[in-house]
Parts: C-alpha cells; structure tokens; sequence
C-alpha cells in the first residue's frame, strides 16, 4: 500500500513538473528534455548511434546518497529520496522499443560492538503517455548492503511512439544504532558510535530504438510474403503429383 501511494504522489509531481522545461538533448530518434525542477534531473548523452541512445544521471548519482554516524548519541538516521522527470518526444519514423536504467547500489555497514548499522536504498521509473496508463518499471532494491550490488530496471518490450514522460524515482537512507559504554575508571557513560552509508553509481539511462517502417514497406513486405506463400502451395503440390 505504502509503494503505491509513494508511486501516486511521485506520478502527480511528475505530470505538475512536466512544463517547466530545461536545455534539450536531441538524438537522431527522439529528443529529451528535462523536465525537473532541481539538480536532480542532471542528465548527459553518452552515445546515440541506430539502434539506442544512453545516458548518464549525473543528478540523481550526486543525490541518491545518504551517510551516517551516530558517534556520541543513541542513534542517528538519514533518508535521501531523489526524483527526475524528462520530457520525451519521439521523431517521426521512429519508435522506442525499450527503456532500461543499470546501475550499481554500493553500501558499507559498521556497527559497534552492542550496536546496530542499516541501509535502504532502491529505484523504479515510469513511462506515462499523456492520457494513457502509466507504464512502471520493476523495482531495484537493497538492504543492509556492505559491499557493492548491480541492478537493471526495465520496462519489456515496448513500442513507444509521440510525446510521454519519463520519471526516475529513488531512495537511499542509512542508520546507525550506539553501544553504551561504561567507563569505571571515571563512572561515566558514553555513547560508542555506528556508522553506514549508501550510494548509487554508474546510472545509465538505455533507450532502444528502431524505425517504423513507411506504407510502401510493409506492402512490399506482405507482397512478398503472399508469393513466398504461393510458392510453397506450388511445390507441395507438386510433390504430392509425383507421389501418386
């Protein structure tokens, strides 16, 4: 329940941030703008060549991080939640065939000794047409991580075409239990910290594409399938005369 009100609010936001427009990538199937209104939404074209267009989410690797250490109190926690929104046209000719983002979760966990160390940390997008139903991504997610952990959200096969929006949603939160720690010597307590961090890193936005092929195409295409056809009845027929 909690996923889908989180999912809801985010969409909501989405769709309000969808006209206040930054600088445009252009590519040779589709252009993307970005359509957030803070750092977040940084976004870089790293390659585009027949079949893709991939890209780097510098703001979302600067902002999906959280780091805690509860050295000298009971406890401490951080949660950084991250969201971008891009606006998607895609060219005349072309469709989008699939959308997937890869990435690499990394945490370390280091808990006094009587103490306790955590991490959450996970990403989902969304694909939403105007009018249409939103299309959700699979969902990444880790926790307690102390080490590294790559991941790929996808949303499948599709066959995108026109203008839609595109969200990133995200979250990355640390906590950190203290040990109490009694000193006889001076008959004082003290708190003995924990610490633990998360991060995402090496975000990529993967955009298939392919060309949607003109009239004349698909009629020569069904042209040639019917006398591939023809073809074939001939020769079973006449195999059949030579049997007989």
């Amino acid at each position: 329940m909690q996923a889908t009100l989180i999912r809801t609010a985010f969409a909501a936001a989405l769709l309000c941030s969808g006209a206040a427009q930054a600088g445009t990538i252009d590519t040779h199937a589709f252009t993307l703008d970005s359509a957030g209104d803070g750092p977040a939404a940084d976004i870089a074209l790293i390659g585009d060549d027949a079949n893709r267009a991939t890209f780097s989410l510098d703001g979302l690797m600067r902002h999906m991080h959280s780091s805690v250490d509860s050295a000298g109190v009971p406890s401490a926690s951080t949660d950084s939640p991250a969201q971008a929104g891009y606006g998607i046209g895609v060219k005349s000719g072309y469709r989008i065939t699939g959308l997937t983002i890869s990435g690499t979760f990394s945490g370390s966990l280091a808990p006094a000794d009587g103490g306790a160390a955590g991490n959450d940390i996970g990403l989902s997008f969304v694909a939403w047409p105007p009018g249409q139903v939103p299309l959700w991504s699979n969902y990444a997610h880790a926790v307690d991580l102390d080490g590294d952990h790559a991941f790929s959200v996808t949303l499948g096969t599709q066959a995108l075409r026109g203008e839609f929006l595109l969200g990133v949603l995200g979250s990355a939160t640390a906590s950190a239990d203290s040990a109490l720690f009694h000193d006889d010597a001076t008959d004082t307590d003290s708190w003995l910290g924990s610490a633990a961090q998360v991060r995402v890193g090496n975000l990529v936005l993967t955009v298939d594409v392919a060309p949607v092929p003109e009239p004349q195409a698909w009629l020569m295409l069904l042209g040639g399938m019917g006398a591939l056809g023809a073809w074939r009845r001939r020769v079973s027929a006449a195999r059949n005369a030579s049997q007989q």
